[in-house]
């Protein structure tokens, strides 16, 4: 192999990670901008587990508000046992949203919703690997 295709060839191969880079940061999820969101407001809603036990550990059904203002995610959830855990997060798109459970300051889980004919509609699951369904009405 010549010297100028060794370096054809790293040229080539530096512009394709230079693509793929490019097209890999099109696809992450831009954080919130501050701007008002569709689904800015208040929600409440339930979150009923698909299993009751993981581990020997009972998984607990809940309720919970959160409030969404110009794409930033806020709330608390408490559980049958009367824990209560901070929510944070923000929306995707239009119509999306990503975010986690708190308990005092450590992640305790996930959440991720999308509105359905008027509500968020969606999943979660946590540490322990409980996981359910959840579904919040704008009030």
């Amino acid at each position: 192999m010549t010297r100028m295709t060794t370096l054809t060839r790293r040229a080539a191969t530096a512009i394709l990670a230079g693509v793929t880079l490019i097209a890999l940061a099109a696809c992450v999820p831009e954080p919130p901008d501050g701007r008002p969101s569709p689904l800015d407001g208040h929600w409440v809603g339930r979150y009923p587990p698909q299993t009751m036990h993981v581990m020997d550990r009972p998984c607990t059904p809940g309720y919970g508000g959160i409030l969404i203002q110009d794409g930033r995610l806020s709330g608390q959830a408490t559980n049958t046992y009367g824990a209560s855990y901070r929510i944070s997060g923000h929306v995707v798109g239009a119509d999306r949203i990503v975010g986690n459970f708190y308990f005092r300051t450590r992640s305790v889980g996930s959440l991720k919703g999308h509105l359905v004919k008027g509500r968020l509609v969606g999943n979660y699951e946590n540490v322990d690997g409980c996981r359910g369904s959840w579904v919040a009405t704008r009030q």
